[in-house]
């Protein structure tokens, strides 16, 4: 170190920074979860179809993947928290082009925009925990990063759908630009860097062959397909809820309570994930998780064809699938992050890329679908669940896969 270099920050607790990179990390699924009861707003006001107000759905989750492609080795290269900080200050433009778009395409921009800066908080914030610890220990804190996490993106739907009634939906973007500012200064003054200098040495060239030689492992194609599964279900069913509420005569704001049910079961299931990944060991609580997920959509599947309509037969079975995938996500993640040690960045980036593309397609296909009905959602969420149960006895076997 040179003296005119800045002293390193010291590392915090693991209870500092599960605070820091929560806060980080939420960004983006608050973000999305905050502006989805106001997409039947945003489709009135523009005067436009479902399928088009969607694509401020389908094309941030692109943007978002694109994100995480290259936030991830670039990360790798030069570090976390330059990044991350890079990442908040795109965010906050991204704020600034919704809070005063009058036009369609303007809002879509700054949609875009938005993603694009929030998905280095999620991809780079598992490399630091790849950065600091074992597999195991790395599941358990990526269990504790959500279960802190989940809090906005629980309560995000309600305060939306608030928010939108109450002064319409560029509010919502005022609100996050705010706390955007505040991110961005907790940011600066806390969060170290955990990416070691000697770890640095690899050019962009080097990163991006790491990146598809990650790919192209058996263990990992799993792993990323499996995510990808569990993310898409999750997308579909919150994207498209918000219309089928609507047309059944519920509120923004009801949506966003019954939002609730789903978070809690994923939040227990990260609860569960903190206490026995060491126990159980990482693959049968994916086993577990994913054989929940396909039994809780058949159960949902099964109420709404036989004229179950009521919100409560909506969330319901998805508070019991939330708890299959909370079971399951960070487990799949540990394991597949695991399975690069010198560039955790590199495979956490490839497997949100695709979790965040296979979620953009199918959030985009199921737009074409009846939005006045709850069937299309349920039978998607049944063959793609079945389709994730199916894929899961291609992954490796023992829990030490990936060491």
């Amino acid at each position: 170190m040179t003296g005119t270099e800045p002293a390193p920050k010291p590392a915090p607790s693991d209870r500092l920074l599960l605070g820091l990179l929560a806060a980080i990390t939420a960004a983006g699924p608050v973000t999305m979860n905050i502006y989805l009861p106001a997409l039947p707003q945003v489709q009135e006001y523009f005067g436009i179809s479902v399928a088009e107000v969607n694509m401020t759905v389908s094309l941030a989750l692109m943007a978002f993947a694109i994100g995480v492609f290259v936030h991830g080795p670039v990360s790798d290269r030069f570090g976390r928290r330059p990044v991350i900080l890079g990442g908040q200050l795109v965010f906050a433009l991204g704020n600034l082009l919704c809070l005063l778009s009058q036009s369609f395409g303007m809002l879509l921009t700054g949609r875009v925009v938005q993603a694009f800066g929030t998905s280095a908080g999620l991809v780079v914030a598992r490399a630091m925990l790849g950065d600091l610890y074992g597999r195991e220990k790395m599941a358990r804190m990526l269990a504790y990063l959500t279960m802190i996490l989940v809090i906005g993106p629980t309560v995000s739907p309600l305060v939306g759908g608030l928010l939108t009634e109450a002064f319409g939906w560029h509010a919502l973007f005022a609100l996050l630009l705010g706390a955007n500012i505040l991110i961005i200064a907790v940011i600066w003054r806390f969060l170290p860097e955990t990416r070691h200098q000697a770890d640095r040495s690899r050019g962009a060239a080097a990163a991006l062959r790491n990146s598809l030689a990650i790919a192209r492992q058996p263990a990992f194609a799993g792993f990323a397909l499996q995510s990808g599964m569990i993310y898409a279900i999750f997308l579909t069913f919150i994207s498209i809820a918000p219309y089928v509420m609507t047309a059944l005569g519920h509120s923004a704001t009801e949506y966003g309570l019954w939002y609730l049910a789903l978070a809690a079961g994923y939040f227990l299931g990260n609860w569960v994930v903190t206490r026995s990944a060491t126990k159980v060991g990482l693959h049968r609580l994916i086993k577990t998780g994913i054989r929940i997920q396909f039994f809780s959509a058949i159960a949902g599947g099964g109420l709404v064809l036989a004229g179950f309509w009521q919100p409560a037969a909506l969330f319901l079975p998805m508070g019991v699938l939330g708890f299959g995938q909370g079971l399951a996500l960070p487990n799949i993640t540990a394991s597949a992050v695991a399975l690069a040690p010198r560039t955790p960045g590199a495979a956490s980036s490839m497997l949100s890329f695709w979790q965040q593309t296979i979620g953009a397609i199918t959030v985009q296909g199921m737009a074409v679908f009846a939005t006045d009905t709850p069937v299309p959602i349920y039978v998607f969420m049944v063959a793609a669940s079945l389709a994730a149960w199916v894929s899961s006895f291609a992954l490796p076997r023992s829990s030490d896969a990936g060491r």
